[in-house]
């Protein structure tokens, strides 16, 4: 029986969606651009977090490392939620702020209570933003 996806897990399987849209428009724009395998990557990532494989989360950190490191001028796509996301290596192409203000933003959504219902992690990002100035994520 499938339990439902938790919230962030969904949150970030969404991020994954729209990185997906944003490079399939780029290689229906210019085919060079984008390889194919790094769109078929993607998509089993999307799908082995959705199935919750075992793999999904070093799957999808050694996906993001290969962007990160092959592909440096990809990185415009890639969401930085999803960096702090899939942690490992992933980590050291984040700043001292940014790691601080994930960190932060798991800590308050470690303390919500479900009674208060859904916790909007892209509301309470936005008002940490806010509350730390320099940052820009």
């Amino acid at each position: 029986m499938n339990q439902p996806l938790s919230e962030r897990l969904s949150y970030h399987i969404e991020l994954l969606k729209q990185v997906q849209q944003r490079l399939q428009r780029a290689a229906d724009n210019d085919s060079q651009l984008i390889a194919a395998e790094i769109l078929q990557q993607l998509e089993q990532v999307i799908e082995q977090l959705v199935q919750r494989t075992d793999s999904a989360y070093q799957d999808g950190q050694d996906w993001l490392m290969s962007i990160l490191t092959h592909q440096p001028q990809l990185t415009p796509t890639i969401n930085r939620d999803l960096l702090w996301f899939f942690g490992g290596d992933c980590l050291h192409f984040m700043t001292d702020a940014e790691i601080e203000l994930f960190q932060q933003l798991d800590e308050q959504e470690a303390e919500h209570d479900v009674s208060q219902g859904p916790f909007d992690r892209a509301a309470v990002k936005t008002l940490l933003q806010q509350n730390a100035d320099t940052f820009d994520a």
